[in-house]
């Protein structure tokens, strides 16, 4: 097995919207929906993708089918890894981002706050 072939967490092909932006920018979020989601990253298709090894911070709401709890919002900052050329003509591009630092933040009463920080 080549060592690109190992994961260091289960993916799951799910398509849920991802909100996303480069690293500090005031730049509004861009909506993207992805094809694959793990705890340690995620894939989508977009037609106009950041840069290869740009920061981005990523909004997401993680489902109860990776995490075994309930829905929540990550706040994920990441690196991308990865852009995939079409795999045919008019098709989008694809990208991949390794999550390094995610915030997980559940609603408690009127505001939310952020219960646990963690860095993959």
């Amino acid at each position: 097995m080549k060592l690109s072939d190992r994961r260091l967490a289960q993916r799951f092909r799910l398509h849920i919207p991802l909100y996303m932006r480069a690293w500090k920018s005031q730049a509004p979020e861009q909506k993207v929906e992805s094809v694959n989601v793990s705890e340690c990253g995620a894939y989508f298709e977009t037609d106009t993708p950041p840069c290869e090894g740009a920061v981005m911070q990523i909004r997401l709401q993680m489902p109860e089918e990776i995490t075994s709890f309930p829905t929540v919002e990550w706040r994920c900052t990441g690196k991308v890894v990865r852009i995939q050329p079409p795999s045919s003509p008019g098709a989008l591009l694809g990208v991949g981002v390794r999550f390094d630092y995610y915030e997980i933040w559940r609603t408690v009463g009127p505001s939310p706050e952020t219960t646990l920080v963690h860095g993959v």
